[in-house]
Order: C-alpha cells, then structure tokens, then sequence
C-alpha cells in the first residue's frame, strides 16, 4: 500500500482508529440555513467526511440559538449553523448525524468549553465576542460546580452518541487575570488547573474510550483576540508544559500554528513544506510525550504527511479544506492515487467570503463543485445517454476542467487551445511566488488533462466551418477574457491601442526586467495589488493607485489577503495586517481616480483635489473584458452549445469549475 504508514490504523483509548487522518472543528457556512437543528446538507457533509476517509470527525456544538444569529450580517458568526439543543427533536437529527458517520467506521467528538455557573468564569471580567456578558470571579468554592457543570453538559452529547470532545486551550493558556489561590494565572499548572480537574473528572464519568483532545498553539506571542497586546501570551516551553501536566488526562494534542493568520495558511503566509507545529510535535515527543501529537494547517499532501509518519515526527494529522477541495480525497489515498487528488489553493472561501456591502456572504469552495450539493447531486445529475463527441473551446481553468468531466462521463472530447500554452489566466501562478497554490492547481489540471483521454489541439482556434467537419454534438466554449485597457487621457493612441511606453499587468508580471525602479500601478484590485506585491517583492518600488476605499477591494476580507499575519498595532495591540504591508516599498493611494497620463506622470483625483505621481515605469490594470463574442462565433453549429468560465461573465475559479462540472453532467 503506497501511503501504508497515514492509512494505517492506531489505538486510542483501547479502541482501534481506522486511519491517521482527522477532520478538525471546522464547518463551512453553506452546508446549514436558518434549521435549528442539524439539516441534511450538514449531516451529509459530516457523513461524506467519514466515508471519504476522516477517522475522526469534529464539529463545534454551536448551541447558543437564538443569540448566535443575532449581529450584522456580515460578521462571520452569525452565518455559522446554530442549534436548539433544548429541543429533543434536535437531539433526534444529532443522533442520526453520529450514526451516520459511525456507518463508516469513523468517530465523531464535539468541540465544546467550560460551563461555569450562571455569572461567572474563572478571573471574571467580559469575556470574548461581541455577545459576551460581564461575569465575577469564580469563588474558590464553587470550583466544583464548573467541574460538575461541564461534565453534566457533555453527557447529553454522549447519550447522542458522540465519541468524545474537544477543547480550545489557547485561551486558558494565556496569562489571565490574578487570583489570590492556586488557579491564579502566574503558572501555567495554575492557570490550567481547572481544565485538568474537569478532565480528570471526564476519565471517571465516561472511562477510558471517551476521546480528550486538546487544541493548542504551540506558542502565541502575537496576542490573541480583542485588544490583546503583542507579546502577552504564552511560549513554547509554556506548551510543553502543558504536554507534561496533561499527559495522562488527554488522549491527542491538535498542535496549531502560531496566531489565527497563520493557522489559516494562505500563500501569502504559508511557505510549502514548512510547518513549526510538526517542529513542535518533535520536541514533545523528544521530551517523553506520550499523548498523540496531530499538527494541523495546511497539511494535503499524503507524501509528505507520510514521511512525517515515518519518520516518528507526529502521530495523526488534522485536515480540513483537503477534505472540502475534493470529495474523493479519502477514495484516491487508498487507490494509492496521491497524484489525482485536487489541489486546494487555500483561499478559505470555504470559511466565507467577506466583501463590503451590499454584497452577500458566501462559504464556497473554489475548486470542488460539489462542495454543499453532496446530498442533492442525486437529483441534480442524471445518467449519460449516450455517448457524444464534444468539441471544448479554450485551454484555460474552465476549459480543462470541463474536458475532464465530460471525458470522465463517456463523451469523446477534443480541446482546442489557440496558443502554445494550457492554463490561461493561471499563468500569473508561475511568476508571483505567493500564488503557488494557482500554480499547483494549473499544473493539477493540465496532468488530469492528460490522464483523461481527451484530445488536444494546441496553437488552434477552430473555424466554424472546422466544428462542423468534425461533426461534433456539443460545444463548450471556454474562451475565456482579455486583459482590458481602460480609457484613459494619454494611454492609448489614435488606433485604441495601449502606447508601447505603458503596460499591462500581464506583460508586467512576464517581463519585470523591462520596468524600471519605481512602477505606477493603475488598479488596485486583487490583481493589481498582487502584481505590486510581486514587483516590490524583486526590488522595485512601487505605488498603487486604487478608486476603492482600500487595495484589494474585490478580495475577500476573512482570512485571504486582508488577513495575511498579525502585527503590532498603534497601540501596541496585536492586529491581522493584509498582506501587502509586509512590503515596505508598496504605496497604496485609495480614492484616487486617474485622471490623466502623461509620459511618467500620472494625474489623479481625490476628495481634496488632484495631484501627481512620477514613476519609471507606468503598469495598467483595467480588470479584465470577457471574450463573448468569440464564444458565441460557435453557437448554433451544434445542437447543444454553452459558454463557461469567463467569457460568460465568471471571474473567478470558484464559477469557472462550477460552471464546468454542471455543463459536462447535462451532456
């Protein structure tokens, strides 16, 4: 078996876990409505995750109905699924959520917290998030009843047939406020001793086969939360004195990177290969750890996970968007089929998509389409017919994809690409080192493309007169879009064409040699403010010009660009920073409206009047224009004709795959 060591199963608590692999505590928003209880898109998710390969499934219990749906709609937890546990009829699909993924020989746990009486916590004070109540001090005497308390509440879930529970300790962990006994906050055995206490408390209630995990930053330096200072946490060898203390009451440790940026790895954050928490996990075993030590952020790939294994570094690994960026990632690890599983490009769309009003919230995927229609597919897509001959226009994200499926249903499919390169508007992956998840992806699919069985036609736009020689059924055009020139006083000339002076972000990102040290950028969307970052990151510097409020406008603010690593604030505070101040010689000019350009100098507009900027080298980004026109030259030849991906107005990966999927399954 090629990944023998990461299938192979391990004991915990004297029951046997079928493999090394988990599902961390993380649920996307588009499985679950306004239900108080668990719907079918949420159990069927939960269940998809065991069969395909999960050993151990862990979701939040988010019981706090009605209050976590009371907030702005564009915060994140108000979108997240929230259940009446107060209601027996709830239980009833909570139950049968367990069941259905005990089916697959999987365990279920619920992420969950200390119960403390009605007023109190352990140092008092407000608590964390917006909804938090003032609370007092907890009284040395009444330290029982928080023991009693969380062990009674967590017998309900296990009469429901849940495995076991998991416990955030990053908080506990940091330095809290003083008490006058030993659960004050000078060390960390006082600080954790009520944990332990409750901990120890479940060994007894529920015995040895109830799962503890603890969830725990191997360090958090960086602050954590609210108006947290840097530096006010807690160290590494803080950690692993929690490992010591904790050793004999808590089965498996989710070691966490650093601060919340950096545990939602993204290529702007997140080098591939490099994970401190498996650095971490070595320590502690090196210190004589005996509970299982499973790392999590960023893990997908199955060799790598594998050598870890081998090489006694960890024990478990805790995936998430692997899971949720292909449907059958567990299917192709026991075919032994490492290669075809789908590149996650650690977007965290699926965590949601966070734009300014009055755009809605998402939680997406954007490379599985069948992210959140698993238990609907069934009636969604039918049996193929019959076999046809499909002609697919285009060797972009779209085109590709949509060749793989429908090659993947029966259909004899030939690809046209008119130049000598598949790939398309993923082409910027193989020159901005942050977008190596678009490059992993684009290489993913140009080698499915190749395993497929579709014929490819490079350095061919196909006539009409080609497609009906070919005598194909359908089409599916993928032209995709071009680069757009804005009009702009001084850019183009008589023809309409971009002066050879200026140039797009295309031709920046393909030939950076050619700029000189300081570059103007025009556009500051997603694209724009990457091509900077890129420019900057080879020693130009370089000045963004944006008529949005800030660079990036068209990124998603939750754990994408915007949120890229934690820095010191004004203050002091700790603050999730966007990714383009880590560059120094990125200038960012928001509310600006270009006015004019003229040679070097580019005028602008603000509230306060306009002004100039001066640069060696002027870079265009006007967005993009979809090719329409060209798609629709094919309509009409075929008795089923669609266009997909950009050049029907897609615009990003998660559309483009989409549209991809449903038109190869209508064939």
């Amino acid at each position: 078996m090629r990944y023998q060591k990461l299938l192979s199963p391990i004991m915990i608590g004297g029951q046997i876990i079928k493999n090394r692999l988990t599902y961390p505590n993380a649920s996307p928003h588009f499985l679950q409505g306004p239900e108080t209880f668990p719907a079918d898109g949420y159990r069927a998710f939960a269940a998809n995750l065991a069969k395909n390969g999960a050993a151990i499934v862990n979701f939040a219990e988010w019981d706090n109905y009605p209050a976590q749906r009371q907030g702005p709609r564009d915060m994140d937890m108000v979108h997240m699924q929230a259940f009446d546990m107060t209601d027996p009829a709830v239980h009833n699909y909570v139950s049968q959520m367990c069941e259905e993924v005990h089916f697959y020989g999987s365990k279920i746990i619920v992420t969950s917290s200390i119960v403390y009486p009605e007023g109190y916590s352990l140092y008092g004070g407000r608590g964390f998030g917006p909804r938090a109540k003032p609370t007092e001090p907890l009284p040395l005497e009444r330290m029982g009843e928080a023991v009693s308390l969380t062990v009674e509440h967590l017998k309900l879930f296990k009469h429901l047939g849940y495995d076991g529970v998991s416990f955030r300790c990053d908080m506990m962990m940091a330095p809290g406020g003083v008490r006058n006994d030993e659960y004050s906050g000078d060390t960390v055995e006082n600080r954790t001793r009520l944990f332990h206490e409750i901990c120890a408390a479940m060994r007894k209630e529920f015995g040895k086969k109830w799962i503890i995990e603890a969830v725990l930053a191997w360090e958090q330096n960086n602050g954590y939360g609210g108006n947290a200072k840097m530096g006010g946490g807690y160290n590494e060898d803080d950690a692993l004195e929690f490992c010591r203390l904790f050793d004999d009451v808590v089965d498996i440790l989710e070691v966490r990177e650093h601060d919340g940026c950096a545990s939602h790895p993204t290529g702007y954050n997140f080098t591939q290969g490099v994970h401190p928490a498996v650095d971490f996990c070595v320590k502690a075993k090196a210190a004589g750890i005996k509970m299982l030590m499973k790392p999590i952020g960023g893990f997908q790939e199955p060799d790598e996970m594998e050598r870890y294994l081998i090489e006694g570094k960890c024990d478990m690994f805790g995936l998430a968007r692997a899971f949720m960026a292909d449907a059958e990632y567990g299917k192709k690890l026991y075919e032994g089929r490492g290669e075809d599983i789908t590149p996650c490009l650690k977007c965290n769309k699926c965590h949601g998509v966070m734009l300014p009003e009055p755009q809605p919230w998402v939680s997406v995927c954007s490379v599985n389409p069948l992210q959140g229609l698993g238990h609907k597919i069934h009636r969604l897509v039918e049996e193929s017919a019959s076999p046809k001959k499909v002609a697919v226009i285009g060797g972009g994200p779209a085109g590709m994809r949509a060749a793989i499926y429908a090659a993947q249903r029966g259909h004899d499919v030939t690809l046209y690409e008119k130049t000598d390169t598949l790939g398309g508007q993923l082409f910027h992956g193989d020159y901005f080192p942050f977008k190596w998840p678009i490059k992993n992806f684009k290489n993913w699919l140009i080698y499915e493309l190749g395993q497929s069985g579709v014929k490819v036609v490079m350095n061919c736009a196909p006539t009409r007169q080609m497609i009906v020689a070919g005598g194909y059924d359908a089409v599916i055009a993928a032209t995709g879009a071009a680069v757009n020139v804005p009009n702009i006083p001084g850019l183009k000339d008589e023809t309409g064409a971009i002066l050879p002076e200026y140039c797009t972000w295309a031709e920046a990102a393909r030939h950076p040699e050619k700029l000189g040290k300081h570059v103007v950028i025009v556009g500051g969307s997603e694209v724009g403010t990457e091509t900077a970052m890129y420019l900057c990151g080879l020693g130009h510097d370089v000045t963004v010009l944006t008529r949005q409020k800030r660079l990036a406008h068209n990124a998603s603010g939750l754990h994408y660009i915007t949120m890229a690593f934690v820095k010191a604030g004004p203050n002091g505070e700790a603050r999730e920073a966007p990714a383009w101040e880590m560059y120094d010689n990125l200038t960012g000019i928001t509310g600006a409206e270009t006015v004019k350009i003229d040679g070097n100098t580019v005028t602008y507009r603000t509230e306060d009047g306009e002004h100039t900027v001066t640069g060696d080298s002027i870079v265009i980004c006007g967005g993009m224009t979809p090719l329409t026109a060209e798609a629709f030259e094919y309509a009409g030849l075929t008795t089923e004709f669609y266009p997909i991906g950009d050049c029907n107005g897609a615009g990003n990966l998660e559309v483009c795959n989409r549209e991809a999927y449903s038109r190869a399954m209508i064939l």
